[in-house]
Protein backbone atom coordinates (compact mmCIF):
# COMPACT_ATOMS: atom_id res chain seq x y z
CA UNK A 1 0.00 0.00 0.00
CA UNK A 2 1.39 3.52 -1.06
CA UNK A 3 1.27 5.91 1.23
CA UNK A 4 0.05 10.05 1.48
CA UNK A 5 -0.06 13.19 3.12
CA UNK A 6 -2.30 15.78 3.46
CA UNK A 7 -1.83 19.08 4.76
CA UNK A 8 -3.17 21.80 6.77
CA UNK A 9 -1.75 25.17 6.98
CA UNK A 10 -1.68 27.23 10.13
CA UNK A 11 -0.19 31.08 10.76
CA UNK A 12 2.09 33.10 7.65
CA UNK A 13 -1.36 35.02 6.42
CA UNK A 14 -1.02 36.75 3.36
CA UNK A 15 -4.43 38.48 3.70
CA UNK A 16 -6.83 40.00 6.22
CA UNK A 17 -9.73 39.22 8.01
CA UNK A 18 -12.14 40.30 5.87
CA UNK A 19 -11.05 38.68 2.68
CA UNK A 20 -10.55 35.39 4.53
CA UNK A 21 -14.25 35.79 5.71
CA UNK A 22 -14.82 35.93 2.24
CA UNK A 23 -13.44 32.90 1.23
CA UNK A 24 -15.02 31.13 3.89
CA UNK A 25 -18.24 32.67 2.48
CA UNK A 26 -17.97 30.85 -0.74
CA UNK A 27 -16.82 27.63 1.43
CA UNK A 28 -19.98 27.50 3.01
CA UNK A 29 -21.63 27.97 -0.33
CA UNK A 30 -20.16 25.31 -2.11
CA UNK A 31 -20.54 22.94 0.73
CA UNK A 32 -24.51 23.79 1.09
CA UNK A 33 -24.89 23.11 -2.78
CA UNK A 34 -23.22 19.90 -1.79
CA UNK A 35 -25.58 18.78 0.45
CA UNK A 36 -28.26 19.96 -1.96
CA UNK A 37 -27.14 18.11 -4.77
CA UNK A 38 -26.54 15.09 -2.55
CA UNK A 39 -30.16 15.11 -1.36
CA UNK A 40 -31.23 15.65 -5.05
CA UNK A 41 -29.63 12.45 -5.62
CA UNK A 42 -30.86 10.71 -3.34
CA UNK A 43 -34.47 11.94 -4.64
CA UNK A 44 -33.84 10.65 -7.68
CA UNK A 45 -32.53 7.52 -6.57
CA UNK A 46 -35.85 7.31 -4.49
CA UNK A 47 -37.99 8.13 -8.01
CA UNK A 48 -36.10 5.35 -9.41
CA UNK A 49 -37.24 2.79 -6.90
CA UNK A 50 -40.58 4.03 -6.81
CA UNK A 51 -41.06 3.46 -10.78
CA UNK A 52 -39.42 -0.26 -10.47
CA UNK A 53 -42.32 -0.49 -7.94
CA UNK A 54 -45.28 0.87 -10.40
CA UNK A 55 -43.51 -1.09 -13.60
CA UNK A 56 -44.38 -4.56 -11.60
CA UNK A 57 -47.25 -3.56 -9.59
CA UNK A 58 -49.30 -2.29 -12.13
CA UNK A 59 -51.89 -4.36 -14.32
CA UNK A 60 -50.59 -4.88 -17.53
CA UNK A 61 -51.90 -7.60 -20.24
CA UNK A 62 -48.26 -7.88 -21.95
CA UNK A 63 -46.61 -8.44 -18.49
CA UNK A 64 -49.39 -11.11 -17.25
CA UNK A 65 -48.91 -12.95 -20.52
CA UNK A 66 -52.99 -12.23 -21.16
CA UNK A 67 -53.28 -10.78 -24.88
CA UNK A 68 -54.80 -7.57 -25.12
CA UNK A 69 -58.57 -7.51 -26.70
CA UNK A 70 -58.75 -6.58 -30.54
CA UNK A 71 -58.61 -3.18 -30.59
CA UNK A 72 -57.33 -2.34 -27.44
CA UNK A 73 -55.63 1.00 -27.20
CA UNK A 74 -53.91 0.03 -23.76
CA UNK A 75 -50.29 1.22 -23.32
CA UNK A 76 -47.21 1.17 -20.41
CA UNK A 77 -44.69 4.08 -19.72
CA UNK A 78 -41.16 3.39 -20.73
CA UNK A 79 -40.52 2.40 -16.98
CA UNK A 80 -37.07 0.84 -17.82
CA UNK A 81 -35.79 3.57 -19.82
CA UNK A 82 -37.23 6.06 -17.12
CA UNK A 83 -35.90 4.49 -14.27
CA UNK A 84 -32.37 4.18 -15.89
CA UNK A 85 -32.58 7.91 -16.44
CA UNK A 86 -33.07 8.58 -12.82
CA UNK A 87 -29.97 6.32 -11.95
CA UNK A 88 -28.06 8.25 -14.10
CA UNK A 89 -29.08 11.77 -13.12
CA UNK A 90 -28.76 10.39 -9.55
CA UNK A 91 -25.00 9.10 -10.13
CA UNK A 92 -24.49 12.69 -12.08
CA UNK A 93 -25.75 14.84 -8.98
CA UNK A 94 -23.80 12.69 -6.58
CA UNK A 95 -20.68 13.14 -8.60
CA UNK A 96 -21.18 16.97 -8.81
CA UNK A 97 -21.84 17.03 -5.33
CA UNK A 98 -19.05 15.54 -3.86
CA UNK A 99 -16.87 17.40 -6.11
CA UNK A 100 -18.11 20.60 -4.66
CA UNK A 101 -17.57 19.36 -0.73
CA UNK A 102 -14.08 18.56 -1.49
CA UNK A 103 -13.77 21.61 -3.50
CA UNK A 104 -15.00 23.48 -0.65
CA UNK A 105 -12.39 21.25 1.38
CA UNK A 106 -9.49 21.96 -0.40
CA UNK A 107 -10.38 26.01 -0.48
CA UNK A 108 -10.37 25.99 3.23
CA UNK A 109 -7.08 23.81 3.79
CA UNK A 110 -5.21 25.96 1.38
CA UNK A 111 -6.83 29.49 3.15
CA UNK A 112 -6.15 28.51 6.72
CA UNK A 113 -9.93 29.82 7.15
CA UNK A 114 -10.27 27.43 10.18
CA UNK A 115 -7.24 27.33 11.19
CA UNK A 116 -7.77 30.03 14.80
CA UNK A 117 -10.46 27.90 16.11
CA UNK A 118 -8.07 24.55 15.06
CA UNK A 119 -5.82 26.11 16.88
CA UNK A 120 -7.41 27.44 19.81
CA UNK A 121 -9.52 23.76 20.06
CA UNK A 122 -5.88 21.95 19.94
CA UNK A 123 -4.88 24.36 22.84
CA UNK A 124 -7.80 23.83 24.96
CA UNK A 125 -7.55 20.06 24.23
CA UNK A 126 -3.54 20.39 25.59
CA UNK A 127 -4.92 22.58 28.68
CA UNK A 128 -7.60 19.77 29.48
CA UNK A 129 -5.29 16.97 29.33
CA UNK A 130 -2.29 18.95 31.60
CA UNK A 131 -5.11 19.88 33.78
CA UNK A 132 -6.87 16.16 34.08
CA UNK A 133 -3.08 14.49 34.29
CA UNK A 134 -2.06 16.94 37.03
CA UNK A 135 -5.44 16.16 39.52
CA UNK A 136 -5.38 12.36 38.70
CA UNK A 137 -2.38 11.85 37.14
CA UNK A 138 -2.38 7.75 37.35
CA UNK A 139 -5.91 7.70 35.94
CA UNK A 140 -4.06 10.04 32.96
CA UNK A 141 -1.23 7.35 33.03
CA UNK A 142 -3.53 4.64 32.44
CA UNK A 143 -5.23 6.11 29.98
CA UNK A 144 -2.81 6.81 27.84
CA UNK A 145 -1.10 3.31 28.06
CA UNK A 146 -4.68 2.35 26.84
CA UNK A 147 -4.53 4.31 23.39
CA UNK A 148 -1.06 3.40 23.24
CA UNK A 149 -1.30 -0.20 23.78
CA UNK A 150 -4.75 -0.47 21.10
CA UNK A 151 -2.48 2.08 18.54
CA UNK A 152 0.25 -0.68 18.80
CA UNK A 153 -2.07 -3.74 18.43
CA UNK A 154 -3.61 -2.02 15.63
CA UNK A 155 -0.54 -1.14 13.77
CA UNK A 156 1.06 -4.53 14.36
CA UNK A 157 -2.38 -6.30 12.80
CA UNK A 158 -2.18 -3.84 9.91
CA UNK A 159 1.95 -4.74 8.88
CA UNK A 160 1.80 -8.56 10.12
CA UNK A 161 4.28 -8.26 12.90
CA UNK A 162 4.95 -6.38 15.69
CA UNK A 163 4.80 -2.57 15.37
CA UNK A 164 4.53 0.38 18.01
CA UNK A 165 4.08 3.11 15.46
CA UNK A 166 0.45 2.76 16.40
CA UNK A 167 1.00 3.62 20.14
CA UNK A 168 2.35 6.94 18.42
CA UNK A 169 -0.46 8.08 16.23
CA UNK A 170 -3.46 6.88 18.80
CA UNK A 171 -1.34 9.28 21.53
CA UNK A 172 -0.86 12.25 18.67
CA UNK A 173 -3.45 14.51 20.35
CA UNK A 174 -2.84 14.70 23.74
CA UNK A 175 1.18 13.93 23.90
CA UNK A 176 1.85 17.82 24.18
CA UNK A 177 -0.55 18.01 27.01
CA UNK A 178 1.07 14.90 28.86
CA UNK A 179 4.50 16.37 28.19
CA UNK A 180 3.75 19.35 29.55
CA UNK A 181 2.50 18.11 32.64
CA UNK A 182 5.49 15.59 32.99
CA UNK A 183 7.55 18.85 32.87
CA UNK A 184 6.40 20.10 35.48
CA UNK A 185 7.73 17.31 37.98
CA UNK A 186 11.05 17.68 36.19
CA UNK A 187 10.95 21.92 37.06
CA UNK A 188 9.73 20.78 40.78
CA UNK A 189 12.30 18.41 41.09
CA UNK A 190 15.09 20.23 39.90
CA UNK A 191 14.15 23.09 41.90
CA UNK A 192 13.15 25.61 39.43
CA UNK A 193 9.17 25.49 39.06
CA UNK A 194 7.03 26.76 36.74
CA UNK A 195 7.81 27.01 32.60
CA UNK A 196 7.67 24.19 30.34
CA UNK A 197 9.27 21.51 28.41
CA UNK A 198 12.29 23.84 27.51
CA UNK A 199 13.30 24.24 31.11
CA UNK A 200 12.71 20.67 31.42
CA UNK A 201 15.06 20.24 28.99
CA UNK A 202 17.70 22.39 30.33
CA UNK A 203 17.53 20.58 33.66
CA UNK A 204 17.85 17.42 32.18
CA UNK A 205 20.76 18.81 30.17
CA UNK A 206 23.28 19.56 33.01
CA UNK A 207 23.30 15.99 33.74
CA UNK A 208 23.52 14.86 30.25
CA UNK A 209 25.62 16.68 28.83
CA UNK A 210 28.52 15.93 31.79
CA UNK A 211 27.86 12.52 31.11
CA UNK A 212 27.99 13.14 27.16
CA UNK A 213 31.23 15.17 27.51
CA UNK A 214 32.33 12.09 30.34
CA UNK A 215 32.14 9.68 27.65
CA UNK A 216 32.43 11.39 24.10
CA UNK A 217 34.54 14.24 25.05
CA UNK A 218 34.77 17.91 25.24
CA UNK A 219 36.61 18.74 22.10
CA UNK A 220 35.58 19.79 18.83
CA UNK A 221 37.07 19.24 15.41
CA UNK A 222 35.59 21.24 12.61
CA UNK A 223 36.68 19.98 9.30
CA UNK A 224 36.21 21.46 5.62
CA UNK A 225 35.91 18.49 3.66
CA UNK A 226 34.62 17.97 -0.23
CA UNK A 227 32.24 16.00 -1.57
CA UNK A 228 33.38 13.71 -4.66
CA UNK A 229 29.57 13.47 -6.27
CA UNK A 230 27.59 16.47 -6.38
CA UNK A 231 24.97 16.07 -3.19
CA UNK A 232 23.45 19.66 -2.08
CA UNK A 233 22.64 21.57 -5.34
CA UNK A 234 21.78 24.96 -6.44
CA UNK A 235 18.44 26.02 -5.47
CA UNK A 236 16.07 28.60 -5.31
CA UNK A 237 12.74 27.35 -3.31
CA UNK A 238 11.99 25.64 -0.71
CA UNK A 239 10.95 22.20 -2.27
CA UNK A 240 14.49 22.18 -3.70
CA UNK A 241 16.09 23.19 -0.25
CA UNK A 242 13.97 20.40 1.57
CA UNK A 243 15.76 17.48 -1.43
CA UNK A 244 19.01 18.69 -0.61
CA UNK A 245 18.26 18.74 2.98
CA UNK A 246 17.21 15.14 2.56
CA UNK A 247 20.48 14.03 0.37
CA UNK A 248 22.45 15.30 2.34
CA UNK A 249 21.13 13.16 5.36
CA UNK A 250 20.95 9.87 3.30
CA UNK A 251 24.95 10.36 3.46
CA UNK A 252 24.62 9.59 7.30
CA UNK A 253 23.89 6.15 6.91
CA UNK A 254 25.12 5.34 3.51
CA UNK A 255 22.07 5.61 1.63
CA UNK A 256 23.00 8.29 -0.57
CA UNK A 257 25.67 8.44 -3.35
CA UNK A 258 29.24 7.49 -3.51
CA UNK A 259 30.07 11.50 -2.43
CA UNK A 260 32.61 10.43 0.31
CA UNK A 261 30.66 12.53 2.56
CA UNK A 262 29.85 11.08 6.25
CA UNK A 263 27.98 11.73 9.25
CA UNK A 264 28.35 15.17 11.23
CA UNK A 265 28.17 16.67 7.91
CA UNK A 266 26.60 20.40 7.30
CA UNK A 267 26.37 22.37 3.72
CA UNK A 268 26.81 25.47 3.11
CA UNK A 269 25.86 27.43 -0.02
CA UNK A 270 27.14 31.20 -1.26
CA UNK A 271 24.63 32.54 -3.39
CA UNK A 272 25.45 36.18 -5.45
CA UNK A 273 23.12 38.29 -7.27
CA UNK A 274 23.54 40.87 -10.30
CA UNK A 275 24.49 43.62 -7.91
CA UNK A 276 27.25 41.15 -6.55
CA UNK A 277 25.60 40.63 -3.36
CA UNK A 278 25.95 37.48 -1.38
CA UNK A 279 23.59 35.43 0.16
CA UNK A 280 23.60 32.08 1.88
CA UNK A 281 21.76 28.88 2.36
CA UNK A 282 22.88 26.47 5.20
CA UNK A 283 21.75 22.60 4.93
CA UNK A 284 21.75 21.15 8.37
CA UNK A 285 20.88 17.55 9.10
CA UNK A 286 19.36 15.87 11.82
CA UNK A 287 20.29 13.12 14.69
CA UNK A 288 22.77 10.74 13.05
CA UNK A 289 23.65 9.25 16.84
CA UNK A 290 26.97 8.32 16.08
CA UNK A 291 29.65 8.09 18.95
CA UNK A 292 31.68 11.04 18.15
CA UNK A 293 28.87 12.80 15.94
CA UNK A 294 28.16 16.40 17.17
CA UNK A 295 24.61 15.35 16.21
CA UNK A 296 24.37 12.69 18.81
CA UNK A 297 21.02 11.51 20.42
CA UNK A 298 22.30 13.26 23.96
CA UNK A 299 22.72 16.92 22.16
CA UNK A 300 19.20 17.02 21.80
CA UNK A 301 18.26 17.86 25.13
CA UNK A 302 20.59 21.08 24.63
CA UNK A 303 19.39 22.75 21.77
CA UNK A 304 15.82 22.68 23.51
CA UNK A 305 17.03 23.88 26.72
CA UNK A 306 15.09 27.46 27.67
CA UNK A 307 19.07 28.75 28.18
CA UNK A 308 20.53 30.29 25.29
CA UNK A 309 24.31 29.18 26.96
CA UNK A 310 23.04 25.62 27.33
CA UNK A 311 21.49 25.92 23.78
CA UNK A 312 24.61 27.35 22.01
CA UNK A 313 26.94 25.26 23.68
CA UNK A 314 25.40 22.07 22.21
CA UNK A 315 28.10 20.23 19.87
CA UNK A 316 25.70 20.36 16.90
CA UNK A 317 25.19 24.19 17.35
CA UNK A 318 29.10 24.89 17.77
CA UNK A 319 29.91 23.34 14.64
CA UNK A 320 27.21 25.33 12.37
CA UNK A 321 28.23 28.31 14.40
CA UNK A 322 31.87 28.14 13.60
CA UNK A 323 31.39 26.47 10.05
CA UNK A 324 29.34 29.72 9.00
CA UNK A 325 32.46 32.05 10.53
CA UNK A 326 34.88 29.97 8.32
CA UNK A 327 32.92 30.04 5.45
CA UNK A 328 33.28 33.83 5.53
CA UNK A 329 29.25 34.98 6.33
CA UNK A 330 29.09 38.45 6.69
CA UNK A 331 26.85 40.22 9.50
CA UNK A 332 25.22 42.39 7.25
CA UNK A 333 24.39 39.12 4.30
CA UNK A 334 21.17 37.59 4.75
CA UNK A 335 21.00 33.81 5.56
CA UNK A 336 18.32 30.90 5.46
CA UNK A 337 18.92 27.63 7.17
CA UNK A 338 17.26 24.41 6.69
CA UNK A 339 17.30 21.36 8.81
CA UNK A 340 15.74 18.36 9.79
CA UNK A 341 14.91 17.27 13.29
CA UNK A 342 18.06 17.84 15.61
CA UNK A 343 18.93 20.33 12.48
CA UNK A 344 15.92 22.50 12.49
CA UNK A 345 16.48 22.99 16.53
CA UNK A 346 19.75 24.07 16.01
CA UNK A 347 18.69 26.29 12.94
CA UNK A 348 16.13 27.94 15.33
CA UNK A 349 18.58 28.23 18.39
CA UNK A 350 21.20 29.99 15.53
CA UNK A 351 18.31 31.95 14.77
CA UNK A 352 17.24 32.88 18.23
CA UNK A 353 20.47 32.99 19.64
CA UNK A 354 22.86 34.87 17.26
CA UNK A 355 20.68 37.60 15.93
CA UNK A 356 23.32 39.98 16.92
CA UNK A 357 26.01 38.30 15.36
CA UNK A 358 24.03 37.34 11.77
CA UNK A 359 21.00 38.07 9.80
CA UNK A 360 19.07 35.70 9.73
CA UNK A 361 16.10 35.88 7.74
CA UNK A 362 14.57 32.64 7.00
CA UNK A 363 14.45 28.99 9.21
CA UNK A 364 13.15 25.99 7.76
CA UNK A 365 12.60 23.17 9.43
CA UNK A 366 11.36 19.41 9.29
CA UNK A 367 10.14 17.37 12.11
CA UNK A 368 11.76 19.72 14.69
CA UNK A 369 10.14 20.67 17.82
CA UNK A 370 10.81 24.73 17.87
CA UNK A 371 7.42 25.95 19.23
CA UNK A 372 9.37 27.23 22.35
CA UNK A 373 12.40 29.02 20.78
CA UNK A 374 12.68 32.71 20.84
CA UNK A 375 13.04 33.09 17.06
CA UNK A 376 12.78 36.87 16.38
CA UNK A 377 9.74 38.16 14.87
CA UNK A 378 12.26 39.40 11.96
CA UNK A 379 13.23 36.08 10.88
CA UNK A 380 10.29 34.00 8.98
CA UNK A 381 10.08 30.25 9.90
CA UNK A 382 8.24 27.78 7.93
CA UNK A 383 7.60 24.72 10.13
CA UNK A 384 6.86 21.56 8.83
CA UNK A 385 5.45 18.50 10.84
CA UNK A 386 3.89 15.40 11.22
CA UNK A 387 0.77 14.95 13.25
CA UNK A 388 0.77 11.69 13.89
CA UNK A 389 4.74 11.42 15.37
CA UNK A 390 5.91 12.32 18.96
CA UNK A 391 8.75 14.36 17.37
CA UNK A 392 6.86 17.32 16.56
CA UNK A 393 5.28 16.76 20.14
CA UNK A 394 8.38 17.29 22.66
CA UNK A 395 7.85 21.18 22.75
CA UNK A 396 4.97 20.40 24.35
CA UNK A 397 3.13 23.57 23.16
CA UNK A 398 1.92 24.33 19.24
CA UNK A 399 3.85 26.67 17.13
CA UNK A 400 3.22 30.56 17.35
CA UNK A 401 0.65 31.94 14.69
CA UNK A 402 1.87 35.08 13.19
CA UNK A 403 2.24 36.35 9.55
CA UNK A 404 5.78 35.35 9.63
CA UNK A 405 5.31 32.08 11.20
CA UNK A 406 3.81 29.36 9.00
CA UNK A 407 3.21 25.48 10.33
CA UNK A 408 2.32 22.84 7.71
CA UNK A 409 0.69 19.90 9.18
CA UNK A 410 0.92 16.46 7.29
CA UNK A 411 -1.51 13.56 8.29
CA UNK A 412 -0.55 10.55 6.94
CA UNK A 413 -3.10 8.43 5.07
CA UNK A 414 -3.13 5.04 2.79
CA UNK A 415 -3.91 5.66 -0.88
CA UNK A 416 -7.18 4.56 -0.77
CA UNK A 417 -8.50 5.99 2.14
CA UNK A 418 -11.50 8.34 1.90
CA UNK A 419 -14.65 8.15 0.13
CA UNK A 420 -15.03 6.81 -3.48
CA UNK A 421 -15.34 8.96 -6.73
CA UNK A 422 -18.22 8.65 -8.57
CA UNK A 423 -18.09 9.76 -12.18
CA UNK A 424 -20.72 11.10 -14.41
CA UNK A 425 -21.26 7.76 -16.22
CA UNK A 426 -21.55 6.28 -12.62
CA UNK A 427 -18.68 4.16 -12.18
CA UNK A 428 -16.76 4.40 -9.09
CA UNK A 429 -13.05 4.92 -8.35
CA UNK A 430 -10.76 5.05 -4.96
CA UNK A 431 -9.32 7.88 -3.40
CA UNK A 432 -5.83 7.74 -4.51
CA UNK A 433 -6.60 6.24 -7.53
CA UNK A 434 -4.48 7.81 -10.55
CA UNK A 435 -8.04 10.00 -11.55
CA UNK A 436 -8.61 10.99 -8.21
CA UNK A 437 -8.04 14.58 -7.48
CA UNK A 438 -4.73 15.09 -7.59
CA UNK A 439 -5.03 17.88 -4.82
CA UNK A 440 -6.33 15.67 -1.90
CA UNK A 441 -3.05 14.76 -1.06
CA UNK A 442 0.08 13.77 -1.82
CA UNK A 443 2.13 10.70 -2.57
CA UNK A 444 4.88 9.68 -0.60
CA UNK A 445 8.24 8.64 -2.30
CA UNK A 446 10.08 5.44 -1.27
CA UNK A 447 7.13 4.99 1.83
CA UNK A 448 8.79 2.08 3.51
CA UNK A 449 5.41 0.00 4.13
CA UNK A 450 1.98 0.25 6.08
CA UNK A 451 3.08 1.15 9.31
CA UNK A 452 6.07 3.25 9.73
CA UNK A 453 7.46 6.33 11.34
CA UNK A 454 6.83 9.48 9.87
CA UNK A 455 9.19 11.38 10.77
CA UNK A 456 11.57 10.62 7.95
CA UNK A 457 12.21 13.69 5.45
CA UNK A 458 9.83 11.70 2.53
CA UNK A 459 7.02 12.45 4.45
CA UNK A 460 7.94 16.15 5.21
CA UNK A 461 8.39 16.49 1.00
CA UNK A 462 4.67 15.08 0.72
CA UNK A 463 3.43 17.41 3.30
CA UNK A 464 4.93 20.56 1.71
CA UNK A 465 4.33 19.46 -1.83
CA UNK A 466 1.03 19.04 -0.87
CA UNK A 467 0.44 22.67 0.73
CA UNK A 468 2.13 23.79 -2.58
CA UNK A 469 -0.40 21.82 -4.85
CA UNK A 470 -3.19 23.49 -2.82
CA UNK A 471 -2.20 26.90 -4.30
CA UNK A 472 -2.10 28.65 -0.22
CA UNK A 473 -1.59 32.62 -0.19
CA UNK A 474 0.64 31.98 2.77
CA UNK A 475 2.66 29.23 1.62
CA UNK A 476 3.46 31.17 -1.47
CA UNK A 477 4.37 34.20 0.17
CA UNK A 478 7.19 32.11 2.73
CA UNK A 479 8.08 30.62 -1.15
CA UNK A 480 8.77 34.04 -2.40
CA UNK A 481 10.45 35.07 0.47
CA UNK A 482 12.56 32.24 0.72
CA UNK A 483 13.67 32.81 -3.01
CA UNK A 484 14.24 36.49 -2.53
CA UNK A 485 17.10 35.61 -0.38
CA UNK A 486 18.34 32.39 -1.88
CA UNK A 487 18.56 34.58 -5.28
CA UNK A 488 20.86 35.13 -7.76
CA UNK A 489 23.58 32.28 -9.18
CA UNK A 490 25.02 29.66 -6.77
CA UNK A 491 28.86 30.97 -6.59
CA UNK A 492 29.73 28.02 -3.81
CA UNK A 493 29.07 24.90 -2.23
CA UNK A 494 31.21 24.24 0.85
CA UNK A 495 31.06 21.19 3.63
CA UNK A 496 31.80 21.07 7.02
CA UNK A 497 32.13 17.94 8.95
CA UNK A 498 32.30 17.77 12.72
CA UNK A 499 33.67 15.20 15.05
CA UNK A 500 33.94 15.12 18.98
CA UNK A 501 36.73 14.26 20.77
CA UNK A 502 38.66 13.55 23.90
CA UNK A 503 42.51 13.74 24.83
CA UNK A 504 44.81 16.74 23.86
CA UNK A 505 44.01 18.97 21.68
CA UNK A 506 44.94 18.68 18.44
CA UNK A 507 47.01 20.85 15.95
CA UNK A 508 44.42 22.70 13.84
CA UNK A 509 44.04 21.62 10.32
CA UNK A 510 43.72 23.44 7.45
CA UNK A 511 42.19 23.29 4.07
CA UNK A 512 41.83 26.42 1.77
CA UNK A 513 43.41 28.44 4.64
CA UNK A 514 40.72 27.40 6.82
CA UNK A 515 41.49 26.24 10.64
CA UNK A 516 39.38 23.96 11.45
CA UNK A 517 39.99 23.33 15.34
CA UNK A 518 36.61 24.25 17.56
CA UNK A 519 36.82 25.62 20.60
CA UNK A 520 37.36 23.83 23.83
CA UNK A 521 33.69 23.17 26.06
CA UNK A 522 33.35 25.82 29.11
Amino acid sequence: MSRQVSSSITGGYGYNAATREQYAAVARMLSMQAQNLLALASSWSATALQLRSRRYGTICPALSGISPAAGSDHVTLPYGRLERGCYDQAARCRSLGQELSVLASLLVRAHSLYSQAESTTRSLITKMVSAGAALSPGYAAAGFGVLAAGGAVSSSLESGRFNLVGALTSTALIQEGMLSVLSRYVNAAGLRPGGGVDRSAGILAQASSRINDAVQGKLLLVNAVHAQTPVVRETHDVAGALANLRALGAQRIGAGSSSGLDYGTIAIQRYRDAKGNASWLVTIPGTDGKADSPFGWPQNLEVMSDDPRQRMNADGARLVAQAMEQAGIGATEPVALIGHSQGGIVAASIAADMKNRYRIEHVVTAGSPIANHPVPNSTWVTSIEMEDELVRALDGAANPVRDNWLTISGHVQGAEAGPPRITPDGSCSPSGSPDANPFTAAEVEDAGGNSEISHHMQYHQAAYRNAADLGSPALQRHDEHFRHIVSGRLEETSYWQGRVYSGPAMAPLEHDGIRSLGPRKP
